[in-house]
């Protein structure tokens, strides 16, 4: 009767321990799953922040080409103010 009480115990444990394990694996394919969804994320996230700093760097740049035009000085002489003698 002993025997039939271990083997009883033994394979209830054994079951408990195959449901916390199906538990544990199920948790542990949602963390995977997340993190997944995390990392693509983030890599939409750099891909729109490399878009805009191309874009802004591309404004800077038109900025910086107006003001370089707007400090060159002019080629053709001033006219005189007043009269020719």
């Amino acid at each position: 009767m002993r025997a039939f009480v271990a083997v009883r115990q033994a394979i209830a444990a054994l079951q408990s321990s195959e449901l916390r394990y199906e538990q544990i694996s199920r948790k542990v394919d949602q963390l995977n799953a997340h993190g997944e969804e995390i990392l693509h994320d983030q890599n939409d996230n750099n891909q729109l922040q490399s878009q805009f700093n191309s874009e802004v760097a591309l404004q800077i740049e038109v900025i910086n080409d107006a003001l370089d035009q707007l400090r060159e000085k002019k080629t053709e002489p001033d006219n005189p103010i007043g009269f020719k003698v």
